[in-house]
């Protein structure tokens, strides 16, 4: 994954991939640092953010009011063909 720049505009957030840079909690999950998410929405107080299913338990954490100090936008890296 390489990191981008965050897009100039909030609308511009959903559908794009995102990695945490800090521990996020709320009262149901604590996502690590590191992890990869998909911006599915945006609102005045922050990003909501959804996450992969576990692999153990097929949970599929969703976390909402993510400042967008509290991620980076990353792309996959493209393959030298």
């Amino acid at each position: 994954m390489q990191v981008v720049p965050h897009p100039k505009l909030k609308r511009d957030y959903r559908g794009r991939m995102v990695r945490t840079t800090c521990e996020l909690t709320n009262g149901y999950v604590s996502i690590p640092k590191g992890a990869i998410a998909t911006v599915t929405g945006q609102s005045p107080r922050g990003s909501t953010l959804t996450f992969e299913a576990c692999s153990c338990c097929t949970m599929k954490p969703i976390i909402s009011r993510i400042a967008a100090a509290d991620i980076e936008f990353v792309e996959p890296l493209a393959s030298a063909s």
